[in-house]
């Protein structure tokens, strides 16, 4: 399980940085992606872990029900186009679901995006 916490840490770092957020060009990374897959490959999600489980985590992201795909990256562009920072948790569940919920005011604020989804496999310690 420490690859969806490194992808995990790298999104929030990604979306939520304080000294150099740019939602501008967070916007242009994913315009062309239609699924979770595609918008953590271009922004980079997958680096921070080494080819085995980059791999697992992209299997697993490839099992992401279309509607999930389309109310997370909805709800990034909006918050995005909105200037917001974007917090992304993920919790263990049965099912994949989806929580989402936004604190703001104008463009100050905070659009949360939690998944919820079945245990991804592990993968053997080399």
């Amino acid at each position: 399980m420490p690859y969806v916490v490194a992808s995990m840490l790298r999104a929030n770092e990604v979306f939520a940085n304080l000294d150099a957020f740019n939602p501008e060009a967070l916007l242009d990374a994913i315009s062309g992606a239609e699924t979770v897959l595609e918008g953590a490959d271009a922004l980079g999600l997958f680096d921070v872990l080494d080819p085995d489980n980059a791999a697992a985590l992209r299997e697993f992201f490839a099992q992401v029900p279309p509607a999930i795909d389309a109310a997370v990256l909805a709800g990034l562009r909006s918050a995005l186009s909105r200037g917001l920072r974007t917090q992304i948790t993920w919790q263990p569940g049965y099912d994949f679901e989806l929580r989402a919920w936004e604190a703001s005011e104008g463009s100050s604020g905070l659009f949360n995006v939690h998944i919820l989804s079945p245990h991804p496999p592990e993968i053997a310690p080399a």
